[in-house]
């Protein structure tokens, strides 16, 4: 898969397990709500992909919001 004009992509950096952030703006998704509507489809998915409850995901999304607890690292 060649992907040619990504949005979010995140991985873990090989020999750090550094998960990595790069945000890549898009006049599709327009400014921060655009991404937050990403976010929401995200949560959707990840629910799906464990079968488990939307609002599981939504539990631990607002706890780590609270509180976070993760340190990834956002770069372009």
């Amino acid at each position: 898969m060649k992907i040619k004009t990504p949005l979010v992509i995140m991985f873990e950096e090989e020999g750090t397990g550094n998960v990595l952030c790069h945000l890549h703006p898009s006049e599709t998704c327009g400014d921060y709500r655009g991404y937050a509507l990403l976010v929401s489809d995200l949560v959707r998915n990840v629910a799906k992909c464990f079968d488990v409850e939307e609002d599981q995901v939504w539990d631990w999304v607002d706890k780590e919001r609270n509180k976070a607890t993760t340190e990834i690292i956002r770069r372009q």
